[in-house]
């Protein structure tokens, strides 16, 4: 074919698949609403641990349609991808010549495959944890206001790059098939894929441990993967399985630690009561873990015991556990109490921190927007909107959120009456 002749075979592939990404994204604006459930369901996942809203915010009126079709074509090219590929491969495949088309054919699938398996790790594994873990960062005292462009942009960098980062087998293998390296150089240069492997997640992944060791370890583990894989050997064998296993053992150790081990104890008193959804008996004590909500009914009571302090939760109340000494209470009457000056507890409730330490005190949060503090014994540390105050035993102070709460139906209707008063008729 001359040139002329390629050029106008490029065009004409370039047009089919222009055509049919635009028909799919076409399809996917009108089922936009069940793609966008699914898209968010890491960030509503993350949101809900915490008892949360997971309403995404936008700051322009263009924000959430722009986002929304952002979302429409990336889908429809994920869709109609095994179209685009074979497009492609049409129009390369007759300049190879039939030793590079077989090379590339028999690359073709693994790579699908190792792709998919890393988009797959990331919606399920790896983007839930990172959020959840940020949010835990950001700590109880604070408020999420996420907009819904920058949530999609995160949402699909990350999957993309695990999707990109599951490569790293099939590289590997190609790179040992072809002659390019050796099987035994790749494994004496471990410790350099190593350094490697957390650079690149520091730069890929949001700036905190979790995330960078939840994508370095797997990229690790592919690149003795696929050195296994184009050279099996005895080596390589022991190689892997020795460092998988490790890497295997530290994460389960760091999910038990994250997931299973107890910060706290709770039992309930009287009524009714649930422990991360699950109903909790009278008189038997259950060990908490970070991030469980419990939720106590109607003239229910529950102990939750956290190191040297303990606190009380009367129904109808919801209490979130954070770690051994932070709780946010999200609504309903507590008692806390703390008999050493240490550490205590810290009680988070509406727009106010109350720290118990070597006292008692009685926090409630009747809305989200109120905080009251009564102190029994010794003196508790208030902070709320910056500042910091102490509240002295036998004295009870109250924080707003928004303004004081008032009555407002006297000031309503004296306006009411005067507006609604006719005026003098005209000319006189």
């Amino acid at each position: 074919m001359s040139l002329g002749q390629h050029l106008e075979e490029l065009r004409r592939r370039v047009i089919y698949c222009v055509l049919v990404v635009i028909g799919a994204a076409i399809v996917a604006w009108i089922v936009r609403a069940p793609i966008m459930a699914i898209l968010v369901r890491p960030h509503a996942l993350a949101m809900a641990a915490f008892d949360r809203d997971a309403t995404l915010n936008f700051a322009s009126y263009l924000e959430p349609v722009m986002a929304q079709m952002k979302a429409c074509i990336i889908v429809a090219l994920v869709v109609t991808a095994p179209f685009l590929i074979y497009q492609t491969w049409a129009f390369v495949a007759p300049g190879l010549f039939p030793h590079e088309r077989s090379k590339v054919m028999k690359l073709v699938v693994p790579s699908l495959l190792c792709f998919a398996a890393g988009v797959l790790f990331g919606y399920f594994v790896f983007i839930p944890t990172v959020f959840h873990y940020l949010l835990v960062l950001a700590g109880p005292g604070t408020q999420p206001v996420l907009m819904i462009g920058s949530y999609l942009s995160t949402f699909f960098l990350l999957t993309f790059a695990m999707g990109v980062a599951f490569q790293t087998p099939v590289v590997v293998a190609c790179l040992i098939r072809w002659g390019i390296v050796s099987a035994q150089a790749l494994q004496r240069q471990r410790k350099v894929m190593i350094l490697t492997a957390f650079v690149v997640a520091a730069v890929i992944t949001p700036p905190d441990p979790v995330s960078q060791v939840l994508m370095a370890l797997p990229l690790i583990v592919l690149y003795d993967l696929g050195v296994l894989v184009a050279a099996p050997s005895r080596s390589t064998l022991k190689s892997f399985g020795q460092f998988t296993g490790v890497i295997a053992a530290l994460l389960v150790g760091i999910a038990l630690w994250a997931n299973y081990w107890p910060v706290a104890h709770a039992t309930a008193l009287r009524g009714q009561a649930t422990l991360a959804g699950q109903g909790m008996s009278v008189g038997v004590s259950v060990p908490v873990r970070r991030g469980v909500q419990c939720v106590v009914q109607e003239n229910g009571l529950v102990r939750v015991s956290l190191g040297g302090a303990s606190l009380y939760l009367a129904g109808p109340g919801s209490l979130l556990v954070h770690g051994s000494g932070k709780v946010t209470l999200q609504r309903g009457d507590a008692m806390a109490e703390s008999p050493g000056k240490g550490q205590g507890v810290a009680v988070y409730a509406g727009p106010a921190t109350a720290t118990v330490a070597g006292a008692r005190a009685e926090v409630d949060a009747p809305d989200a927007d109120t905080t009251r503090v009564a102190v029994f014994a010794g003196e508790v540390k208030i902070r709320s909107g910056g500042a910091e105050e102490q509240v002295k035993a036998g004295r009870q102070q109250t924080f707003y959120s928004g303004g004081r709460p008032t009555d407002l139906s006297g000031a309503e209707k004296r306006w009411q009456d005067l507006v609604s008063t006719p005026g003098p008729p005209a000319g006189k």
